[in-house]
């Protein structure tokens, strides 16, 4: 992808003044086909996008470019080919921002708000909240960071998409989590804090049903919380949480996440004689993940 991504930034420091395609208007429209194309979302606010956005591009030489979103050719194939852009209606803010922004972190709804560029998954929730708000948007950092081939969710986004029960949101979290895992380091604390949204949304979706075995789930989402500190390097608090809890009062759901958690994060702070005595409670699949999460 990236050698794709630089030949064709070598070129776009040649001002076009082609008529660039359309971006999409309808928030609705462009979330569906998101899914079905498996891409992230690239969106901006309509007022900002008057002012015709500036975006730094890199060339092959390393060399940054400042050139405009929507009046560049070349910028704009990179923006079609990696995302769905779609421009977000000014009228439809508050509508929006009550979907949206429900529970948000401070930074988050800074980066719903600013005249900057969002890029968000197939729901229209945004990944980049971490980006200077006051810096031009670097657009080669935003394919290479952001540009993310969402096809490895996509069972978990289609369900979740047609359906937000606690279910599918659950399965959504954890998916996201597993792809975190196996993340460049460049953007594993975006995709957690992404997962994390819908980690919020499954304890908001849990606390108000009456399943038979709600403790039981409650405990396992509160088992994932410590899933995403280990993927964030974060294993001796994960390691000094797993120590407070009683194996026996660790229910028969949550039995195998639960020695994952205890095997990885032994692992990662170098007790390897403690470590070992969980191993054969972790199946092959979530084997593969700790050298993933152990390196980092």
């Amino acid at each position: 992808m990236k050698k794709t991504i630089l030949s064709l930034l070598l070129i776009l420091f040649v001002t076009s003044f082609a008529v660039s395609q359309q971006w999409f208007t309808s928030f609705k429209f462009a979330k569906r086909l998101a899914v079905l194309e498996n891409k992230m979302i690239i969106a901006v606010w309509e007022e900002s996008a008057l002012d015709n956005i500036p975006v730094l591009v890199e060339a092959d030489n390393k060399k940054l470019y400042q050139l405009t979103l929507f009046e560049n050719e070349q910028v704009d194939k990179l923006v079609w080919q990696y995302f769905i852009p779609v421009i977000l209606s000014d009228q439809d803010y508050m509508q929006l921002a009550g979907k949206h922004l429900n529970g948000k972190s401070l930074k988050y709804k800074q980066r719903f708000n600013d005249d900057q560029i969002k890029i968000m998954d197939p729901n229209g929730n945004i990944i980049n909240t971490n980006q200077d708000p006051f810096s031009t948007a670097n657009l080669t950092n935003l394919i290479r960071n952001y540009a993310l081939n969402v096809g490895y969710l996509q069972p978990e986004l289609t369900n979740y998409f047609e359906n937000k029960s606690f279910s599918s949101t659950f399965r959504l979290t954890v998916k996201y989590q597993d792809m975190a895992t196996f993340a460049h380091q460049s953007v594993k604390k975006d995709i957690c804090e992404l997962s994390g949204l819908y980690l919020a949304e499954a304890k908001q979706k849990l606390s108000k049903s009456d399943f038979d075995n709600t403790q039981a789930l409650q405990q396992k989402l509160e088992l994932l919380q410590l899933n995403e500190y280990l993927i964030l390097g974060k294993a001796r608090k994960v390691y000094k949480a797993l120590k407070k809890i009683n194996l026996e009062d660790v229910d028969a759901i949550n039995t195998s996440l639960f020695a994952f958690l205890n095997y990885t994060s032994l692992t990662a702070i170098n007790k390897v004689d403690e470590a070992l005595k969980w191993k054969d409670q972790v199946n092959q699949t979530d084997l593969n993940k700790v050298k993933h999460i152990v390196k980092n």
